[in-house]
């Protein structure tokens, strides 16, 4: 079984953070300044597992609920597959049961509806979202697959997410090199997780043997 997450993983729709804040800067007449104040506040909200920007957005703007249904849109419109994606899907659907693991997006149906518009969803069994009722962490989730399978190979671009498995038995991590335009990049350089490390998921196929 091989469990994989979304963002930073299979696609990228980080890179279109910045542009949407200039987008938000320019359209209310915010101060300078205000681009990289945020991308600060999504380093640290990472980093602490805190995903929901309308947490904090509200601190920021009084119409926060229409703002982030905004971010979200355009962030959806905007995510792009990254190199050997589709390829390594296809390459092992056949023969290992996939499942998407990733966090959630403000709200559940957010993250699903943005995996369902890369149309990666064809490519998986199941999809598991974490930090919801049903699994509050990534180790629920992570726990929770390994009821069916008791051998998994979990992949995902951040430390802090690899670190919460370390202690799990009968599980290979490895850590899928990508990098997000914040300022520190926290919760994909801390802590530091003594893993397999690649650039490309078609690294890991002579490993898997298709």
């Amino acid at each position: 079984m091989i469990a994989i997450d979304f963002d930073g993983t299979l696609v990228d729709s980080y890179t279109i953070i910045p542009i949407i804040y200039k987008k938000f800067q320019e359209d209310y007449k915010l101060p300078e300044g205000f681009v990289d104040a945020m991308l600060c506040f999504e380093d640290i909200w990472d980093f602490f597992g805190i995903f929901e920007r309308k947490r904090w957005i509200k601190y920021v703007f009084k119409d926060g609920e229409s703002l982030w249904e905004d971010y979200w849109k355009i962030r959806e419109e905007n995510q792009v597959m990254l190199p050997g994606t589709i390829e390594f899907l296809k390459s092992v659907k056949k023969e290992y049961n996939l499942y998407l693991v990733s966090s959630v997006d403000d709200t559940e149906d957010i993250k699903i509806r943005r995996i369902k518009s890369s149309g990666l969803q064809v490519y998986f069994k199941d999809i598991i979202i974490y930090g919801t009722e049903d699994f509050p962490t990534i180790l629920d989730a992570i726990k929770y697959l390994m009821e069916e399978e008791k051998k998994l190979i979990y992949i995902d671009d951040k430390n802090t997410n690899i670190s919460k498995l370390l202690d799990l038995k009968n599980i290979k991590l490895i850590k899928r090199i990508f990098y997000p335009p914040f300022p520190f990049k926290l919760a994909w350089r801390y802590p530091n997780v003594e893993v397999e490390y690649i650039t490309n998921l078609l690294e890991i196929l002579p490993y898997l043997n298709v």
